[in-house]
């Protein structure tokens, strides 16, 4: 006696055969997934910011500042990258401008990042008459950092052509993750002077704890408090300050 189901299942795979669905001894072809889009090897940042003071190297300049600017990545290789950002600064209280031009190729060495890189210090001249008397001044830098889990351990030397002095700082940086959105980053950094100001010596401590904030996938807003510590080469001329900002970076 004949399996009635039998039967239906070979009539059923003749009629797939004829229509082409199913061919004798050959399973049904799956769709390959598509590939994956090649990474761009070109990133980009654009931010802006506001800060109640804007102190460089532990020198105090000016108080309520404005800055924006775009930082662009370029891998050259698995471990080479270029960064270009121009950088600009304005005051709100007074006419003070600043453009700074900054390149740097960084090497991933697996032990340590290597970062060699170039500075342009630019002050717009004739600006409501500001900012005259104010040479442009240049620099070559290089810098080393290591992460230690969330800590980063960082180094800086930068040799300025037009003072003929080198500024060094040591910093310690690290990020604990709050929350999926937010994170907690405290660091302190100190500088050394070797002609870089009038005097050589050790010039400050900076105290930083921010609070960057991702809004979507691509905003962060980061506000943060630091502290400036004059030391011997600075504190006969400044008082220690604490202050504050915020910047709000969009990446690309």
């Amino acid at each position: 006696m004949k399996n009635p189901s039998r039967s239906a299942a070979l009539i059923l795979t003749g009629l797939l055969a004829g229509t082409g669905l199913v061919s004798a001894g050959t399973p049904a072809a799956i769709p390959a997934p598509p590939a994956p889009e090649a990474e761009s090897p070109i990133s980009s940042e654009v931010s802006v910011g506001y800060d109640t003071f804007y102190i460089f190297r532990g020198e105090e300049l000016f108080e309520q500042v404005v800055w924006g600017q775009v930082s662009v990545d370029i891998a050259l290789g698995e471990k080479l990258s270029l960064n270009l950002t121009p950088w600009y600064l304005s005051g709100i209280d007074d006419d003070y401008t600043e453009l700074d031009l900054l390149a740097s190729l960084t090497y991933d060495a697996g032990f340590v990042e290597i970062t060699g890189g170039y500075a342009g210090y630019l002050y717009p001249r004739g600006s409501f008459g500001g900012n005259e008397g104010i040479d442009d001044e240049h620099e070559a830098t290089l810098g080393l950092a290591k992460s230690f889990g969330p800590f980063e351990v960082s180094t800086l030397a930068a040799y300025n052509f037009d003072r003929e002095g080198t500024y060094l700082e040591a910093g310690v940086g690290a990020s604990f993750e709050i929350c999926k959105y937010a994170a907690l980053e405290p660091s302190v950094a100190v500088g050394y002077s070797s002609n870089y100001f009038a005097e050589d010596g050790f010039t400050h401590v900076l105290l930083t704890l921010a609070l960057p904030i991702k809004l979507t996938e691509t905003a962060t807003l980061r506000p943060y408090v630091a502290g400036n510590i004059p030391l011997e080469v600075l504190e006969e001329t400044q008082d220690a300050e604490i202050f504050g900002g915020v910047s709000l970076a969009v990446s690309f």
